[in-house]
C-alpha cells in the first residue's frame, strides 16, 4: 500500500527520510537519500546519524507539506515533468522499507541502513570521483587534479577511519535486529575486507529478518567471488539472514561500457553474471544503470539483455541519472536528440511498468534546456580522459565528434 495513504501523510513526505540512512565512513558523512546534501558525523556523534539537525528539519517541513530543498529538487522536477521519481517509487513500495516508529515523529530509528566503508575500487568510471574510487584517487595525485587542501582532507579521513569503523560495529551490534535492509556499497565490496567482516558479523549475530545487499561491479575472479558468496549462501540457509541480493552495476553494453567504466572487461563481467544467474538461484539479482549521454547509444542493448535474462529468472533493472557531472547529463542536448534510443529501449522492455518508467525518463530529459556550452565541455572532458588514460572516445561516439554546436 502507498506509504502516504497507509499513514495518512501529506505530500511531499518521503519514506527515504523516515526509514533510510546512508553512511560514508571514510568521508564521515550521512544522508537519507542519495540526492540530498550530506551531513557530517564523527565517531562521537555516530550513534545519531539518522537524526542529524538537517534530517529532523527536512522531516518537519515535509509533515507541513513543504519540499525541504537541499537536493529534493531532483524528485520534485521529475514529478513536475510527469515522471516517476525515487520518492514515488519508494512510497509506492518499490523498496519494502518498513518504518518502526510513529510516522508523525521526527526523531526516528532507521530500518534501512547502507554503508560505504571506503573507496577501495578497481574501476575508474568516468562519471565517478576519488571519493568512491582509489583508481580515481591515484589518478588525481598522478596528474595533479586534487589541490593540497583536498589531499589533506583525505589524509585526515583515513586517520579517523578506524574510529568511525569501530563506531559502526558498535552501533550495528546494538541495533542490527531492528534493521530490515542492510546495503554495502563502494568502492568495490569484493575487494574490501569489510564485506567479509560483515559476513562474519552476521555469522556471530544472526538476524533472521534481515535483507542483505551488496553493490558490485563484478570485476573479480570467479574463484574469489564464489568463495565469498558461498559463505553468504551459508548464512541464508542457516537463517542468519533472510535474503541476499547482489546489485550489479552496468550502464549499457559493449565497448562503450568498457570506456565509461574504465577497467571493465565485458566478457568477464558476463561470465560472472552467468554464474550468479545459474549457480545462485536463491540470490536476488538486480542490474543498476547510471544514465549519461554516452550510455544512450547501447542502453537499448542492455535493456534487451535484461529481457533475455528474465526468461531464465527475474532480474530487476533500475536506472538513475548521474549526479555531479552536469556535462554528462542526457538533457544537455536538444529536445528529442535521443528519441531513437529511448524508442528502441522501450521496444526491448518486457513489462508495461518498465515502459512507463523509460517514458518518464525521456520526459525528464526533454524538459531540460539545451546547453551547447556543456556539450562543448563534455568533449573537452573526454579529451582529458583520453590524454590521461590512453583511450579514444571518438572511435566509439563519432556522432558526438561530428556534432555541430
Amino acid at each position: 500500500m502507498n506509504f502516504l495513504e497507509k499513514y495518512n501523510l501529506p505530500d511531499p513526505v518521503c519514506k527515504y527520510k523516515w526509514g533510510w540512512s546512508t553512511i560514508r565512513l571514510l568521508e564521515g558523512t550521512t544522508n537519507s537519500c542519495h540526492r540530498v546534501k550530506s551531513d557530517s558525523i564523527t565517531p562521537e556523534t555516530y550513534a545519531n546519524f539518522h537524526n542529524t539537525p538537517s534530517k529532523i528539519s527536512d522531516r518537519t517541513k515535509m509533515l507541513n507539506g513543504q519540499w525541504p530543498g537541499n537536493g529534493c529538487e531532483y524528485c520534485k522536477d521529475l514529478e513536475l515533468a510527469g515522471a516517476k521519481s525515487d520518492r514515488t517509487d519508494i512510497n509506492e513500495g518499490l523498496l519494502d522499507v518498513p518504518v518502526n516508529t510513529s510516522t508523525t515523529e521526527v526523531h526516528l530509528i532507521p530500518t534501512m541502513v547502507e554503508v560505504y566503508f571506503n573507496n577501495l575500487c578497481n574501476l575508474g568510471c568516468i562519471y565517478c570521483s576519488a571519493e568512491y574510487s582509489t583508481v580515481w584517487e591515484v589518478e588525481d595525485v598522478k596528474f595533479g587534479l586534487a589541490d593540497s587542501h583536498t589531499l589533506q582532507d583525505r589524509n585526515r579521513a583515513r586517520e579517523q577511519y578506524p574510529a568511525m569503523l569501530a563506531a559502526h560495529w558498535e552501533w550495528l551490534k546494538n541495533n542490527a535486529h531492528g534493521i530490515a535492509q542492510y546495503n554495502i556499497l563502494g568502492g568495490e565490496p569484493f575487494f574490501q575486507p569489510e564485506f567479509e567482516q560483515n559476513i562474519e558479523f552476521f555469522e556471530n549475530n544472526p538476524c533472521p529478518d534481515l535483507r542483505f545487499t551488496i553493490f558490485s561491479n563484478l570485476k573479480v575472479s570467479k574463484d574469489k567471488m564464489k568463495r565469498i558468496l558461498d559463505k553468504v549462501e551459508s548464512l541464508r540457509v542457516r537463517k542468519h539472514i533472510k535474503q541476499f541480493q547482489i546489485v550489479c552495476s552496468l550502464d549499457c553494453w559493449g565497448p562503450e561500457q568498457e570506456y565509461i567504466r574504465t577497467g571493465l572487461n565485458m566478457k568477464k563481467w558476463e561470465e560472472n553474471f552467468n554464474i550468479l544467474l545459474n549457480d545462485y538461484p536463491n540470490f536476488k539479482l538486480h542490474i543498476h544503470s547510471t544514465l549519461i549521454s554516452l550510455t544512450m547509444q547501447t542502453l537499448p542493448e542492455l535493456v534487451n539483455k535484461v529481457t533475455e535474462w528474465n526468461k531464465l529468472r527475474y532480474v530487476q533493472h533500475s536506472i538513475n541519472f548521474a549526479d555531479g557531472r552536469p556535462n554528462m547529463h542526457v538533457g544537455i542536448f536538444p529536445n528529442g536528440h535521443f528519441k531513437k534510443q529511448f524508442k528502441r529501449a522501450i521496444k526491448f522492455t518486457d513489462t508495461n511498468e518498465k515502459k512507463e518508467w523509460l517514458v518518464g525518463f525521456e520526459k525528464r530529459v526533454n524538459a531540460q534546456k539545451y546547453d551547447p556550452d556543456l556539450v562543448r565541455e563534455l568533449k573537452e572532458t573526454l579529451d582529458a580522459f583520453d590524454k590521461r588514460r590512453g583511450t579514444d572516445w571518438r572511435k566509439l561516439w563519432p556522432w558526438l565528434d561530428q556534432y555541430e554546436l
